[in-house]
């Protein structure tokens, strides 16, 4: 199982394409498919696949109102609407067994003939609150066929030839952040759901988390091999702007933002093209993260600039696992063109 995709629902597919190429740049998006009449059990939407590292980015509109992400549109307007989830056919198979078994629910999974792809969805009913898709590559026929709904779709499908080149330093997608009120419950629920332990940080805490904008918060996070993770955000005071929102859509889980990392030596400079392009940014500049012994930048932008969806922005690291399976954080100086002490310093030779 790996963490594939964020798929967002907005109003105008092509204008919300043109602000993520604005964002992302082109050169960080390896190709681009432009989806018409893509139909599953529910219904039809058009739009676009960025596929940027390590997750894609689908940008998704609807039409109508009667699906999932037209209901989703229409009460909650622009966001983000769920994650997908790519599996073996084995293991979509499985998955989709254990759900049923569980009692959880499970749409009518939907087989795409021009891709030779099947998905079904965890409904947003479901113990995790918030919907999920699964998704493979079919190489047989299906073992639960009679409960398939059989699908010629999309209507037509092009890879788009990106003509404005927008450079931008090196930006990765690399997380959606769920936030939830019963944090122990939905903990255990989503490492049901992923078949796998949450990470925590080194030494098995789990320090609250300020964010410097009104947000005390614990987390989990569920880590893929892909180096994309899934994290779990419980804030402890209501005031915060997690709790708010949640409290204001009346929900106990949602999809609050999606974090990608950029390049640390260029995070500034980063950040100045994006306030020059008319980008709202939350913060005057970015901060440094103290907290724990952090150490590194992050900042925000606006959902009003970016078709209602937080954007968070960290500099570069990941979270492998020392011997006793505990995440640490290590620091990526991969893209790094600039130092004064060479990283290599730490290689062992």
């Amino acid at each position: 199982m790996e963490l594939a995709s964020i798929n967002i629902v907005v109003r105008d597919a092509d204008a919300a394409l043109a602000t993520y190429l604005k964002l992302i740049g082109t050169n960080n998006v390896s190709e681009l498919i432009k989806l018409t009449g893509l139909k599953d059990d529910t219904e039809t939407v058009d739009g676009y696949w960025l596929k940027t590292r390590p997750l894609n980015l689908a940008i998704l509109t609807p039409r109508g109102d009667k699906g999932r992400m037209g209901q989703f549109h229409q009460k909650y307007g622009q966001g983000i609407h769920h994650m997908q989830l790519h599996l073996g056919q084995d293991e979509f198979e499985q998955t989709y067994e254990r759900f049923n078994s569980l009692g959880w629910p499970v749409s009518r999974p939907s087989y795409f003939g021009k891709f030779s792809e099947a998905v079904f969805w965890l409904e947003e009913s479901g113990p995790q609150g918030v919907p999920v898709k699964f998704a493979t590559k079919a190489y047989h026929t299906l073992k639960m066929w009679p409960e398939v709904v059989y699908n010629d779709t999309p209507q037509r499908f092009e890879v788009v030839e990106i003509k404005e080149k927008i450079i931008r330093p090196r930006v990765d997608l690399k997380t959606p952040v769920v936030s939830v009120r019963d944090f122990e419950k939905q903990t255990q629920i989503w490492a049901t759901l992923l078949s796998r332990p949450a990470r925590m940080r080194e030494g098995g805490e789990r320090p609250p988390v300020d964010d410097r904008r009104g947000n005390q918060f614990i987390a989990q996070m569920f880590q893929f091999a892909n180096t994309s993770k899934i994290s779990v955000y419980h804030a402890l005071n209501p005031e915060g702007s997690i709790r708010r929102t949640l409290s204001r859509y009346g929900r106990d889980s949602m999809y609050y933002d999606m974090i990608f990392h950029v390049q640390r030596d260029a995070t500034h400079e980063l950040w100045r093209q994006w306030e020059k392009a008319g980008f709202f940014m939350v913060d005057p500049k970015p901060l440094l993260n103290t907290g724990q012994g952090n150490g590194n930048y992050f900042f925000f932008i606006h959902p009003l600039s970016t078709h209602g969806v937080v954007c968070e922005f960290v500099s570069q690291w990941n979270f492998p696992e020392n011997e006793e399976g505990e995440a640490y954080m290590v620091f990526d100086w991969s893209d790094s063109r600039v130092f004064m002490v060479n990283p290599d310093v730490n290689v062992k030779h």
